[in-house]
């Protein structure tokens, strides 16, 4: 069956949802001693996944979805999938020893990359795996093969467009290929003659591709591909830098290390950087490289390790720009994550969302490591927009207490298309599991609260409020008390209309009234009805299309009530008394 490729534009709304995420681990990193101190850190209060799972000996963990939530990799004689629920499964393929490749995944995780042995041909090649179809698909080489290799898969771009790697010219000579639905399978060639080149990792959509030229020499120098065409990296001294061992998602960073040319440190290149070195090396003497890069390249892995010796003598570390190379055993230490008694010495791949590393520990255990990371929305600067119509999904795990009640919250913004609206936010149409409280306000400094609410709808909380058609509104999703929890947060908008022109089309009696609300309009469609209590707590509801009809209020106790009733023409909203 061939491989049937996911469409690019669902791939782009799926990666919009998790390159929000990039700068808020940079945000946990930054006040990890003060939160562990004042007891404040996140996971040991909401229930955050952020611990170090260990796969079993000889499972090595090569490549990782967007968010985290499946690994794959290989046992050192076939290839597999993990996730938490279902641990590991065996999918076939043929590990690196003997067949060369790397197993990798795109960031949705419906397609794994890795080399099997083609049934029809005996040879191992560059390979898909469909993983909903559970079946693979073999795409042959450049006509020649090495031993039992024709071609070998190194890495997928994140849509699942595209494969690269290394097929054989001839037994002695490969060349860096890629292969696409379009084109199939493209040789990248060699820009030394009869000297080797291979393909280790690309961007997003496949256009820009990593991985090295062998020199005159036998020197492995760094090599990018853009649209085909190679460009060597040099360091600013002008000495070859070593391979390209990964690329981000976005094309702009490459990742690489261990090169005389700068005394062995992991390094990072960009276009308008040239290379920058992470080091030194925690012990002098060691040799280290960056293996994984973020979606962005703000956040790299890698490692130091003794050498000559295993690569798992050494010590694995994170790094970004504004904090610099910290020990990745000792973080997650820091960060309270139980590590088992293990060090992190082999990371060889970070999550596009900067939430989850894969690699050996250095006992030979394949390990998966996620950081309780901060939403992205954790500030009201990163507030991200909502519509009218919307339904979004988050989490306020691990987020800071901004202000309002002593619990984590994130935030949403809201601007007007032009005319005046009733703007409903509400948490009670299902998905939210702690008692949440909502609040809004004018702007950024949280000075001028506008409207809140608790306990609309049980332990969950709903707000309205009324937008002038051109500001800007900033809503707050927290916990009541301290509480914390996921959430699907709901936003609709209803016309405005003047308060006589509603009371004129509806009549709403008898008021008092004792059992039964009698609700009839001219002209508006009735569609939604609401009882609120003075404290703001949704009493009573009734949800329809009708020109006439009644609500039952006979089990509401006698107090003082508000009503909205909304139409689609408007809301209008009355004090109603209940005898």
């Amino acid at each position: 069956m061939a491989l049937q490729i996911p469409a690019r534009v669902g791939f782009c709304i799926f990666r919009a949802h998790y390159l929000l995420n990039y700068m808020n681990l940079t945000q946990l990193l930054k006040r990890k001693k003060t939160l562990l101190m004042g007891g404040l850190f996140a996971m040991a209060s909401t229930g955050a996944v952020a611990q170090l799972d260990l796969l079993g000996g000889g499972l090595t963990v090569t490549d990782l979805t967007a968010n985290g939530s499946m690994a794959v990799g290989d046992n050192g004689s076939e290839l597999f999938m993990w996730t938490p629920a279902d641990g590991v499964t065996l999918i076939g393929g043929v590990a690196p020893q003997g067949f060369g490749g790397q197993t990798s995944v795109s960031a949705d995780g419906s397609v794994s990359g890795g080399t099997r042995i083609n049934p029809n041909t005996s040879l191992g090649e560059m390979s898909a795996y469909d993983v909903a179809g559970q079946s693979w698909t073999s795409y042959g080489g450049l006509g020649s093969s090495s031993g039992n290799s024709a071609s070998s898969t190194w890495g997928i771009s994140s849509d699942g467009s595209t494969l690269v790697g290394l097929g054989w010219v001839n037994a002695g000579t490969a060349h860096g290929i890629y292969w696409n639905q379009t084109d199939g399978v493209v040789d990248l060639g060699s820009t030394v003659t009869d000297r080797s080149t291979r393909a280790n990792a690309c961007n997003q959509d496949g256009s820009i591709i990593g991985g090295w030229q062998d020199g005159i020499s036998g020197f492995r120098q760094g090599a990018i591909w853009v649209d085909g065409v190679q460009q060597l990296l040099f360091h600013p001294n002008n000495d070859e830098a070593t391979e390209v061992s990964t690329l981000s998602d976005d094309g702009q960073w490459a990742g690489g290390g261990s090169g005389f040319a700068n005394n062995f440190q992991a390094w990072k290149w960009s276009e308008g950087t040239g290379i920058v070195d992470i080091g030194p090396a925690p012990i002098a003497g060691w040799r280290g490289s960056v293996s994984g890069l973020s979606a962005n390249g703000y956040y790299a892995v890698g490692f130091y390790r003794p050498f000559p010796g295993p690569a798992v003598q050494g010590r694995g570390f994170i790094h970004n720009d504004d904090d610099g190379l910290e020990d990745l055993t000792d973080l997650a230490t820091d960060l309270g994550i139980d590590v088992q008694g293990q060090v992190l010495a082999l990371p060889l791949v970070i999550s596009d969302d900067g939430s989850t590393i894969g690699g050996l520990t250095g006992s030979g255990q394949g390990f998966v490591l996620r950081l309780p990371i901060a939403p992205a929305n954790d500030a009201c600067g990163g507030a991200i927009a909502i519509q009218c119509g919307d339904s979004l999904s988050g989490s306020t795990a691990n987020a800071t207490d901004t202000g309002g009640n002593d619990s984590p919250d994130v935030f949403y913004s809201f601007t007007g298309a032009g005319d005046e609206e009733t703007i409903t936010v509400s948490l009670c149409g299902g998905g939210t599991d702690y008692n949440s409280y909502l609040r809004v306000y004018s702007d950024c400094d949280l000075a001028d609260e506008i409207a809140s609410n608790d306990d609309s709808c049980g332990e969950q909380s709903e707000v309205s409020f009324t937008s002038d058609g051109s500001s800007t509104y900033y809503i707050m999703v927290e916990g009541a008390n301290s509480e914390s929890g996921n959430y699907q947060i709901e936003l609709s908008c209803e016309p405005v209309l003047s308060v006589n022109d509603l009371q004129r089309q509806l009549g709403i009696y008898p008021n008092p009234v004792k059992d039964q609300l009698y609700i009839e309009s001219q002209t508006a469609t009735v569609t939604h009805v609401e009882i609120y209590d003075l404290s703001g707590r949704r009493m009573n509801t009734w949800n329809g299309e009708s020109t006439a009809l009644s609500v039952d209020v006979a089990s509401l106790q006698a107090a003082v009530y508000f009503v909205r009733v909304h139409t689609d023409q408007g809301i209008l909203t009355k004090r109603l008394v209940k005898n």
